[in-house]
């Protein structure tokens, strides 16, 4: 009987990159992670997808990340909270609440990744984002997006907030203005 080490297999390069093609997607990966932390938190909805696409590019298995934002949108940091298996990831609202508090974000984009290449949110994915909406609601931080990806191109990214699904779960008395989301609903119905 052969024993596998779980990290390396998790660490096993994707079928069809090149070490120079894994090498190129890590530095992106860090280019862009440095200027999400610099600027307003991923502005637009190329940017985010982008992000996005190169951090799930050789997942095969679902993860879930939260951007945990501040009062300004700047990302106060990027974090996964949770991996699963191909069709599924465990979440827990009281582990994303907890994140939230112990950054003192007031805002969140919810993120996580289809490897079956579809996008389109699962009856669950709806469930657990409206019970997050509802658990953020009450300590007033706001949820910007719930976004999933497929394979990481911007026409395989499916976006919560540009599909109207957010706006029966969050009240009208958003703190943020300008919203991430917003300009990101906005600009991909132009993509």
């Amino acid at each position: 009987m052969t024993v596998h080490d779980p990290k390396e297999i998790a660490d096993r390069p994707a079928p069809g990159f090149s070490e120079a093609e894994i090498a190129t997607i890590d530095a992106a990966r860090a280019i862009l992670r440095r200027h999400a932390r610099s600027t307003a938190a991923l502005q637009s909805w190329t940017m985010l997808t982008d992000y996005l696409a190169l951090n799930a590019v050789h997942e095969r298995v679902e993860v879930f990340r939260v951007f945990l934002l501040d009062r300004k949108n700047r990302l106060i940091r990027d974090r996964v909270m949770t991996r699963g298996s191909i069709d599924h990831v465990p979440v827990y609202v009281s582990e994303v609440l907890r994140s939230a508090l112990v950054l003192d974000a007031s805002a969140l984009i919810l993120c996580h990744n289809h490897p079956s290449g579809d996008p389109q949110p699962s009856q669950t994915d709806i469930d657990l984002t409206r019970k997050i909406v509802e658990a953020c609601k009450v300590m007033e931080i706001v949820i910007h997006d719930h976004i999933i990806v497929g394979f990481g191109r911007e026409r395989n990214a499916f976006s919560m907030r540009a599909a109207g699904m957010l706006s029966d779960w969050v009240g009208t008395t958003e703190r943020h203005t300008a919203p991430p989301a917003s300009r990101i609903a906005s600009s991909s119905s132009s993509a």
